[in-house]
């Protein structure tokens, strides 16, 4: 979120109250820039309490708050929504006089949205941003300033729509909540109205489709239900089981909702209703602001405290290959047998295995000794290499697996694409035998060329006893050898630890600026909030 230009909290707050319209509403597009933006894949606590508080402040800034901020005079938005089969479209159908919004017994019926319109409304409501999502319909014998939208499902076994429903939901002035006798008590629709409640949307109550039978009982079971949260003075009308039918509704069914729909109507009555949601919306917003910012540290401290533990774990997986190197571990297996294969009675290597110190090596008659020798010793040196490269490649691998599976249990799915690649084992062998080469230039001795002399130091580096020995022998009291490996260590570590780097962190965690500015922007509300929201032009 860009927060430029901006200093302190505190000096916003001091500054806020003077924020024109326009300031207002520049300010308000950041956020919802921001959060458009903002990913919250780690498994915190308040994970998915972040991920819908960011998804319903977006929702509500860009539908409901900038279309008010933009144009004052709109229209009042009284969305229709409820339970999968509460009989919303053929209630909307029925009140205006004429199918408007598909209805039937196949669900979900509405998977457009219908958005109804007065005629002299449809302009506006064209730029709104629900009308991409919507469906508009003109219809003149609704009274202009109050639109309807028919809704999707709460409860939809389609997600898109159940998102959608909730996007309605935040841009409306006036939710008409639709339930039935059977669904009045399910969790998905009665957690979205405590929740729209909480928020400050205006809320009426349709209890439709219920007979003479349970209407007393079911009346004041819902009526309990409503008080519980709060919404006791709600608006609350009732409609009579018509059976199996097509169709509009009997116009006695509907009349009173009719009725009370055309009171809210006209450009100042509908401008009442907005204000009335409008009243909480800043306290809401910032509130919700404060708690996002908090929700998103939480998400950069599991950040932060799943990077220490993938260093944990890179970092005595690099200790292992230290402690390899010192103990001189690298040696064994496949190079040693290639040096005790060429160190045996009559092998090329069998003079240098035998040296005494002191001693000095045989070249042979025109140096028939030298030249199988160093290739002797090019062929340890390859062993060496192989073993040196698999056994780096086998510690990398191990941290790579260790730090996916550390960032996957806290939630990142795509860790493997966000790692950072480890150095090649091969690149840094290269890159060590350049030094061991460097670090014997200046050694000579009869019997072997500068090449096998480097060759001798890796043999020797990776721990071959008889390489170690025939050193010893021939450059005693040197600290090559000691140099060799602990460069050799070094370069290990190195290629293990890009792995630990915090690529992935800087991936995942929300920044730092995101949740100081949310905070900036809290603070910039709060007159709004204290002053019930009034804006200077």
């Amino acid at each position: 979120m860009e927060i430029s230009g901006y200093t302190t909290a505190e000096e916003q707050v001091s500054t806020a109250a003077s924020l024109s319209r326009g300031q207002l509403i520049a300010v308000l597009h950041d956020v919802v820039s921001g959060l458009e933006e903002l990913t919250l894949p780690l498994n915190t606590p308040s994970a998915e309490r972040a991920r819908s508080l960011r998804s319903g402040l977006v929702g509500q800034v860009r539908d409901h708050v900038l279309p008010r901020l933009q144009d004052a005079d709109a229209p009042a938005i009284v969305v229709i929504g409820g339970s999968t089969g509460a009989g919303k479209s053929t209630l909307v159908n029925s009140v205006l006089g004429r199918e408007v919004s598909e209805a039937g017994v196949l669900r979900p019926t509405t998977k457009v949205p219908v958005m109804v319109v007065h005629s002299e409304d449809a302009e506006t409501m064209r730029s709104h941003p629900i009308s991409d999502v919507t469906s508009m319909v003109e219809d003149d014998s609704l009274p202009a300033g109050v639109v309807l939208i028919d809704a999707s499902d709460l409860d939809s076994v389609h997600s898109a729509n159940r998102l959608l429903a909730q996007r309605l939901l935040e841009a409306a002035d006036l939710w008409l909540f639709v339930t039935t006798a059977a669904r009045y008590g399910d969790a998905t629709p009665w957690s979205t109205l405590e929740a729209a409640h909480e928020r400050g949307t205006s809320i009426a109550v349709v209890l439709n489709r219920v007979n003479d039978r349970v209407l007393s009982e079911v009346r004041r079971d819902l009526v309990t239900r409503l008080a519980d949260i709060g919404l006791t003075d709600v608006p609350f009308f009732v409609i009579g089981d018509a059976g199996p039918h097509e169709g509009l509704l009997e116009d006695d069914a509907v009349t009173q909702l009719r009725t009370w729909l055309r009171l809210l109507a006209g450009r100042h009555r509908a401008a009442g209703l907005v204000r009335r949601t409008g009243r909480s919306v800043w306290s809401t917003l910032r509130d919700d602001l404060l708690v996002l910012a908090d929700d998103l540290q939480e998400q950069r401290d599991a950040a932060a405290e799943t990077l220490l533990a993938v260093r944990d774990q890179v970092e005595s997986i690099a200790a292992r290959w230290t402690t390899d190197v010192d103990v001189a571990a690298l040696g064994h297996g496949a190079p040693t047998s290639a040096w005790e294969s060429a160190a045996g009675d009559g092998g090329p290597l069998a003079d240098l295995a035998h040296l005494t110190p002191g001693a000095e090596l045989k070249r042979g008659f025109f140096g028939l000794k030298e030249k199988p020798r160093t290739t002797a010793l090019r062929d340890v040196a390859d062993e060496c290499r192989q073993a040196i490269i698999d056994r780096l490649e086998s510690f990398t691998g191990q941290a790579r697996a260790q730090a996916i599976d550390l960032w996957s249990a806290a939630g990142v799915t795509n860790t493997e694409d966000l790692l950072s690649q480890p150095l090649p084992a091969a690149q840094q062998y290269d890159a060590w035998l350049s030094f061991t080469t460097q670090a014997v230039s200046d050694l000579r001795s009869q019997g072997l060329q500068p090449e096998a002399i480097a060759h001798l130091a890796v043999a020797a580096s990776t721990g071959i006893d008889g390489a170690v020995h025939a050193w010893e022998s021939l450059f005693p009291g040197s600290t090559v050898i000691e140099q060799c490996r602990k460069d050799l260590a070094q370069r290990g570590e190195a290629a293990i630890a890009p792995v630990a780097d915090s690529a992935v962190r800087k991936a995942v965690e929300p920044s730092e600026d995101l949740c100081a500015a949310l905070r900036l922007r809290a603070g910039e509300l709060k007159p709004f909030a204290r002053f019930d929201g009034e804006v200077s032009s």
